[in-house]
């Protein structure tokens, strides 16, 4: 990534941000866009979620204007094009288990579907990780220190000063997040989209039903076989990036 000090002018034309369903992958997408629109400008910065270049905003829409794009299983094309722009990207990580339970409880779906959808996940994160991106661990807490938002912000070799970091922290601090996504059917009508049936605002990405309990070693509060399924699932990952199996 950006070596501290580097400035932003003289920072990548992108930046991207990725990780697991439920591994605060929104908020890490957040501070890192609010980082960029304090440094350079709300006009200069452009961010969008986008699993594949094909659905990014037109060429005229990106002129001028540092990219932000989150994703979460992305693709070869994808990967592709980090590598061919030399994009920095952020990666958050969760027990995919828990990632899984988080999902099938905020969104009511299916068990089955929450695994298939983190286990695309877990692919896009091997694969990113491997490139030796720097990894953010939902267990470590990082979201609710202070000091990640500076870490990031010297990663991407961005200004942030105290009055800065402590904004960023508070408007996404989980209560406030809860706050503002029980009502987003109040922001302006360009703003919300629905994904999935749940209301979104285009801009934060976040959703209604964003915020979970942010427990961690819920799956096993599992019946024990299907706990060992999920984990029979997972094992090479688990096993891989230091989680228990």
């Amino acid at each position: 990534m950006g070596q501290p000090g580097r400035g932003p002018e003289a920072a990548a034309r992108a930046t991207a941000t990725a990780g697991l369903h439920g591994s605060a992958s929104t908020w890490v997408f957040n501070i890192v866009r609010e980082l960029l629109t304090a440094s350079l400008g709300p006009d200069k910065v452009l961010s969008f979620y986008a699993d594949d270049p094909a659905v990014f905003p037109s060429e005229v829409a990106q002129a001028g204007r540092h990219l932000v794009v989150k994703f979460h299983f992305g693709g070869p094309a994808l990967d592709d094009w980090l590598t061919a722009q030399s994009v920095p990207v952020v990666l958050s990580l969760r027990d995919p288990r828990d990632a899984v339970i988080s999902m099938a409880l905020r969104f009511r779906a299916p068990l089955a579907a929450a695994t298939q959808w983190v286990a695309n996940d877990c692919n896009a994160f091997a694969r990113l990780a491997a490139r030796g991106h720097p990894v953010l661990r939902y267990e470590n807490r990082f979201f609710d220190q202070p000091r990640t938002i500076a870490l990031l912000a010297a990663q991407l070799g961005l200004p942030c000063d105290l009055d800065l970091r402590d904004r960023l922290f508070a408007r996404y601090e989980a209560e406030a997040v809860k706050e503002f996504a029980a009502g987003l059917e109040n922001l302006p009508p360009e703003r919300q989209t629905l994904v999935a049936g749940h209301r979104m605002d285009r801009l934060t990405q976040i959703l209604a039903p964003h915020i979970g309990d942010g427990r961690s070693g819920k799956w096993r509060d599992l019946p024990e076989a299907v706990g060992a399924e999920l984990t029979q699932v997972f094992e090479p990952f688990l096993k891989r990036f230091g989680y228990t199996a």
